[in-house]
């Protein structure tokens, strides 16, 4: 038979339950540099006091929120997080002016008075993103093309955090993997990257089928940026042209373009700093001539 003592603790730790859980975290997936954002801690107490709530990034505390002090609040300097106080509490957190050092994974951590002492915890991930100044620039080419001919096209997307995502389109549809030639992203001394993605396919009679051949290169970063740029090039009719003026880019535009390019690549080898000065110039040179 079961001694009454032990029957007497088991019946007390039966009536006992943890009331404190976590409801959720939620965190930006992808946020703006330079823009503020707020991050949630949802839970639950039911008969449970609050203690404290603690915000980490990584195993780094960085806010603390104490009811029972005064203030409430506390903050600990941590790189790259600017925590606005008048803004934030128990649940919620507002972070001013993020920056790429703000990205990371970002856990938040409850905590009960007595008597339970329970602490429960969630995370979440947050990257910080560097938009491109201007949109995807396509490279070389010509204004009229020939069956058989070979199209060899670059696309660049300059200085984003991270690399956008770069996909060419064919008469709007997406261009096979046999067609694509990809290159390195090219990484500046001040973290921002540059993309680059070709395109190299022989012309046959079916993409004229619905008039001139239409080229589009997207570029895509996470949900928050999306731009294009299209190229269209009508079939080489020795008796039947347009105005050259029409196309979308002309042969000694394309030229400089190329240079631009040839400089590019070979500069690709030497350190950054030079190779974007050397693709700045040569961009330059490309859009006054333009202009």
């Amino acid at each position: 038979m079961m001694p009454k003592s032990i029957v007497l603790v088991l019946l007390v730790l039966a009536d006992v339950t943890w009331s404190l859980r976590m409801v959720s975290v939620k965190v930006p997936g992808a946020a703006l540099s330079g823009h503020s954002v707020q991050l949630e801690c949802q839970f639950s107490l039911d008969d449970d006091s609050l203690y404290a709530v603690k915000w980490y990034r990584g195993v780094d505390e960085f806010y603390r929120y104490v009811p029972a002090e005064e203030p409430p609040a506390t903050i600990f300097a941590l790189d790259g997080i600017d925590v606005d106080l008048d803004e934030s509490n128990d649940n919620r957190l507002v972070l001013r002016s993020i920056s790429a050092e703000t990205a990371g994974r970002f856990g938040c951590e409850v905590s009960a008075e007595a008597p339970s002492f329970q602490t429960v915890s969630g995370h979440a991930d947050m990257a910080v993103v560097q938009l491109p100044q201007q949109g995807p620039i396509i490279w070389g080419g010509k204004p009229r093309y020939s069956i058989d001919d070979t199209v060899d096209l670059n696309c660049t997307s300059m200085r984003s955090s991270p690399a956008t995502n770069l996909t060419w389109y064919i008469n709007g549809h997406p261009a096979e993997k046999k067609q694509l030639r990809t290159y390195a992203v090219l990484r500046d001394v001040d973290g921002l990257e540059t993309s680059v993605l070709g395109l190299h396919f022989v012309v046959q009679a079916r993409h004229f089928r619905e008039g001139d051949l239409k080229l589009k290169c997207t570029a895509t970063l996470a949900a928050l940026y999306w731009r294009s740029n299209e190229a269209s090039a009508e079939p080489d009719r020795p008796h039947h042209q347009r105005s050259s003026t029409s196309a979308v880019y002309l042969d000694h535009h394309s030229a400089l373009a190329s240079a631009a390019l040839s400089t590019f690549r070979l500069f690709g080898p030497l350190q950054r700093p030079s190779l974007s000065v050397c693709f700045m110039a040569a961009l330059i040179v490309f859009v006054v001539h333009l202009s």
